[in-house]
């Protein structure tokens, strides 16, 4: 969730589940996440998390101002995914100057190990040399949760603008 409120304050928070751990804490209803399966957080695997060692996430709530007074607010779930869903939604808001929906809905790519995820809605003819530079991937026909989901507002020269990122069921409220 992210948010503008009336004085221009900006704020995101995120929460993930994950795929879940299988744990329910008793009397809760609280079903604990499955970080230690992230193989970029805790590259060991499962049970070799030391006990005394803070748990690393990959939650990333993201404030982004300049110094002209414009401010964004961003964040995703998507595990691995987080991090190229939330710096291709922030290169399309910073150098491709892209209103915030036209940003959070364009198509995207994500890199895992050596494989290369494209997901659907890129030009052909631009993506092509990629594809054929990168042999060990996967081209998907349409946009896909797989590639996170970025619910984005800002505020600048357009105004207050927003999306929920259409990827993850996201939406985007105006009240003024």
């Amino acid at each position: 969730m992210s948010v503008i409120d009336a004085a221009g304050n900006v704020a995101s928070a995120t929460a993930s589940n994950g795929a879940g751990s299988d744990y329910v804490v008793p009397g809760t209803g609280i079903v604990m996440n499955n970080m230690l399966g992230e193989t970029d957080l805790n590259p060991g695997g499962f049970h070799r998390w030391s006990l005394d060692e803070r748990m690393t996430s990959m939650m990333t709530p993201t404030a982004l101002a300049w110094r002209d007074g414009r401010k964004v607010a961003t964040g995703s779930g998507g595990s691995s995914r987080i991090r190229t869903a939330l710096l291709q939604v922030l290169v399309n808001l910073v150098d491709f100057a892209m209103a915030v929906e036209e940003a959070v809905a364009a198509p995207r790519i994500h890199v895992e190990d050596s494989f290369l995820s494209v997901e659907g809605g890129f030009d052909p003819e631009r993506i092509a040399p990629v594809l054929e530079a990168w042999p060990d991937h996967q081209l998907w026909d349409a946009p896909n949760m797989f590639f996170g989901g970025a619910h984005t507002v800002a505020s600048g020269p357009r105004g207050v603008e927003g999306a929920g990122d259409p990827r993850r069921g996201g939406a985007c409220v105006i009240v003024a």
